[in-house]
């Protein structure tokens, strides 16, 4: 995926989550979600069970704050928000 199709993507995503609740996770397609990692616009992040510091992990996610995870469901070069 070329710079400019990643961007365009990235502009689409943002835009859904300012209509979506905070913290919520993406489902990304294979191909976008390998597209974000290698730009690093998902990196690795400290989450906890239910919001708290309990059972900490490393996890993906996208702008620190929301889940990131590759779905089969999702188009490789698409994404979906909180489904």
């Amino acid at each position: 995926m070329n710079d400019a199709a990643a961007k365009a993507i990235q502009a689409d995503l943002d835009a859904a989550l300012q209509q979506a609740p905070a913290n919520v996770g993406i489902a990304f397609g294979f191909d976008l979600f390998l597209a974000f990692s290698a730009r690093g616009w998902v990196t690795m992040e400290d989450f906890g069970a239910a919001g708290t510091s309990l059972y900490k992990g490393r996890l993906p996610a996208y702008q620190r704050t929301h889940f990131a995870f590759v779905s089969l469901d999702v188009p490789d070069e698409d994404f979906e928000v909180g489904k």
